[in-house]
């Protein structure tokens, strides 16, 4: 059994002693959320919550964290096919099929062609605008007024009142998008929570995402090979509603504000000098990102 480092990140592996349980003879890498593993054609996922995926995959915690994936990724698909399925789940072990292709972020940052990278980002808008004409009853109702990091002034408050809500799915970023050479075809992964909202908030994201998709340790350049236009007509091809240009604005900013508040505080947990460094390398990442921010409004 072989691990894919290059895929999964981290080079720490864990590994355990052979049981009768198939999980126990995985070796498991570990990532900041979870725990990972590949082996004959599956890719398996464990909510992480110690320094232990043993531990975590017995995790009662762990276990409703990895039901609740579960249980959206079938919903979603059950919506759309350009969601990942998810084969099974084992307490907190969501077993995946292993996709056989390149992530997103992989593709755009490569030396790929422009119509591949155009191609590509077609595909995650038109898969956002079919899940955004999925049924939002009985999804958790977000108050944007209560929930976010940026008051919505007024007119944004206006704007919402008289919008149609569809699903947001929190997790529709760049980076958890993956390539299926069997199928020849795009697959999300990773949804986080789905609730009822206002779509600008998940094309916001992405756009954000594709800002962010060189990572903040790769340096202070940011990715602006896409046309934001291009995306929204894609989008809005299939759409069950053409987005709002005062929403969409808001809800970039409201991103940015929700990344800087969440990458600081991480800097601020750090010990001694690496504090000071990162904290204020923190600050002019996302000073920078404003500034490009600023050219991707609509």
């Amino acid at each position: 059994m072989q691990l894919l480092q290059a895929t999964f990140g981290s080079r720490q592996m864990i590994a355990h002693t052979p049981s009768l349980d198939p999980i126990q003879t995985l070796r498991f890498t570990r990532r900041r959320e979870s725990w990972v593993a590949a082996s004959s054609g599956r890719f398996y996922k464990i909510t992480r919550k110690s320094d232990d995926p043993l531990r975590d995959l017995v995790d009662p915690a762990c276990i409703g964290t990895s039901l609740r994936e579960y249980t959206t990724l079938c919903f979603l698909h059950g919506l759309d096919e350009g969601v990942c399925h998810p084969e099974s789940i084992d307490r907190a072990c969501i077993v995946y099929p292993l996709l056989s292709g390149p992530d997103l972020r992989t593709l755009l940052i490569s030396r790929a062609s422009a119509a591949q990278r155009d191609a590509s980002l077609q595909s995650a808008m038109h898969l956002l605008a079919r899940l955004h004409r999925g049924d939002a009853t009985g999804h958790p109702f977000k108050d944007y007024r209560r929930h976010g990091f940026l008051a919505p002034p007024p007119a944004v408050l206006e704007r919402m009142a008289c919008r149609p809500r569809t699903l947001v799915v929190t997790g529709f970023e760049a980076r958890n998008f993956r390539f299926d050479r069997r199928r020849n075809a795009w697959l999300f992964f990773d949804p986080h929570h789905v609730w009822s909202g206002h779509p600008e908030e998940d094309f916001a994201r992405f756009v954000i995402s594709l800002l962010m998709i060189r990572g903040r340790r790769s340096g202070l350049r940011l990715w602006t090979g896409f046309d934001r236009f291009r995306l929204r007509e894609a989008y809005e091809s299939l759409a069950p509603a053409q987005l709002d240009d005062t929403l969409l604005n808001y809800f970039l900013c409201e991103e940015l504000a929700m990344r800087k508040f969440h990458a600081i505080k991480l800097a601020r947990r750090m010990p001694g000098v690496a504090r000071a460094f990162v904290t204020s390398y923190t600050r002019i990442y996302y000073h920078r990102l404003q500034r490009a921010l600023a050219a991707q409004r609509f």
